[in-house]
């Protein structure tokens, strides 16, 4: 699976953030307009319904800007609802076990690779289809999965998890992980740098992305020039909140 098209490997880095609960469909437009490569919708911990999701990913095709949605579940309701309104892939949360990425490549590719479910006068193919084997093999190339290691047992199976077909990349989530290491936030800890290290580490030796979310800008930095290339930087709150703490202090 040439999965690594879909991902701009030869830039030094890739410029996300997260979308976590405010909805206008022109969001997708501000946050190209300001810079960034992707974003993430958070449908994990975020509230947004399937109307808000479709109508994000609508404006971000059109915009230029992938989007991203982070998963409230590995169902095929949620697997498949998202993909045919044409996100450009899925971020799976707290990974430990390769079967449950395994599950999500079987409900969001198409045969051979995995048996998503087949309609084309959909959103995600701009409701033309004429050559059916060849649309397929194209969407199976572009779709881009993520898993996030947040756990410890995610870290113990990393290696079977980053070898799993139709994977595109692991994505470190530092509040959890570090949280169930035993050591929460902090990021300097030994045991947490060999973590961050081991997840770019077996997804380098795959040919795989390898990325980090989070509003800490000394752990993006050192991630950065550890050799991650996939790094989320905050969200809209997290944003508002900076710009609107910034103001108030030059007012005062």
């Amino acid at each position: 699976m040439a999965i690594l098209q879909a991902l701009p490997l030869a830039v030094a880095h890739v410029s996300r953030t997260v979308l976590s609960e405010l909805y206008s469909p022109n969001i997708p437009v501000l946050l190209q307009t300001c810079g960034f490569d992707y974003f993430i919708a958070d449908c994990e911990h975020g509230y947004f319904d399937y109307g808000a999701i479709a109508a994000l990913a609508a404006v971000s095709r059109q915009a230029g800007i992938r989007m991203i949605v982070r998963l409230p579940g590995i169902s095929r309701e949620y697997i498949l609802k998202y993909m045919d309104m044409g996100v450009a892939g899925l971020l799976v949360p707290m990974v430990s076990h390769a079967d449950e990425i395994r599950q999500v490549v079987e409900y969001a590719t198409y045969e051979p690779l995995g048996r998503r479910g087949i309609s084309t006068k959909r959103a995600h193919n701009d409701y033309w289809c004429t050559d059916l084997t060849a649309y397929m093999e194209k969407a199976n190339q572009e779709t881009i999965i993520l898993a996030q290691i947040e756990t410890k047992e995610g870290l113990q199976n990393i290696q079977a998890i980053a070898e799993t077909k139709g994977l595109s990349g692991l994505v470190a989530g530092p509040n959890d992980l570090s949280s169930d290491m035993g050591i929460p936030m902090q990021y300097g800890h030994p045991l947490f740098q060999q973590a961050i290290g081991r997840i770019y580490r077996h997804a380098s030796d795959v040919n795989k992305i390898a990325g980090i979310i989070t509003s800490d800008i000394t752990l993006l930095m050192q991630s950065r020039q550890l050799g991650m290339r996939m790094l989320t930087w905050s969200s809209e709150l997290g944003m508002i909140m900076k710009g609107a703490e910034a103001g108030l202090k030059e007012l005062n």
